[in-house]
């Protein structure tokens, strides 16, 4: 009985302390929010393209409010967004009519974008937002 006893004990702490540690790496993964520009992509179209960081004096965003509309200096020719599913935004533009394809993912608070269509990179395109605000 005893060891019963001891194994439930020993199992009851590491139960709150696996708990504990987990909480510390929850991240939000929200779309709606403030996202500053971090990254741009960019491929001289051999294949070797990559990230590369923008000036720290660089002051572009994007804001996705929680009522589908846009604000920010990253995209100012849309003032909308919904999303179509879990890898495609649909932008709306000030005209109400012309729409563009992003494909999104959201990694921890790294939110990365490219162009979809109709307008599309031939060697490649995009960019990479930190959230600023949750």
């Amino acid at each position: 009985m005893k060891t019963i006893a001891k194994f439930s004990a020993i199992a009851l702490i590491l139960l709150i302390v696996a708990c504990g540690k987990e909480s510390k790496f929850l991240v939000n993964t929200s779309l709606q929010g403030k996202w500053k520009l971090s990254a741009t992509y960019a491929d001289p179209g051999d294949g070797s393209g990559k990230y590369l960081p923008v000036s720290a004096s660089n002051t572009e965003y994007v804001q996705f409010n929680t009522d589908g509309t846009l604000a920010g200096t990253a995209f100012v020719n849309y003032e909308s967004y919904t999303e179509k599913d879990s890898v495609t935004l649909i932008f709306t533009e000030t005209d109400h009519i012309t729409k563009q394809n992003f494909r999104y993912s959201i990694k921890g608070n790294e939110l990365t974008m490219s162009p979809a269509g109709p307008i599309m990179c031939i060697e490649g395109c995009g960019e990479r937002f930190t959230k600023i605000d949750q």
